[in-house]
């Protein structure tokens, strides 16, 4: 393990929809990029933030609570 760099033990890549690999420390640097882009965005425009209250649940659940989503499955053409 490099102790300058804390990503260094990561496998060096990720399976992707089962054709596809990326490497875990360009998965790591884009999803560090969008943290801190939703960090700063948070910070510059608190008046956008909005509670997730029962109310919310409940719209969401109404719009999407009975479809079932498999993360692992690749999309269909007709969905990409």
């Amino acid at each position: 393990m490099n102790d300058s760099d804390p990503t260094s033990f990561i496998p060096t890549s990720h399976s992707y929809n089962g054709s596809e690999c990326i490497n875990a420390t360009e998965h790591d640097r884009e999803l560090g990029e969008f943290l801190k882009w939703l960090e700063d965005d948070i910070q510059s425009h608190p008046e956008k933030q909005i509670a997730v209250d029962s109310t919310l649940l409940a719209r969401l659940d109404s719009l999407i609570g009975k479809l079932d989503v498999d993360i692992n499955s690749p999309l269909l053409a007709e969905d990409e």
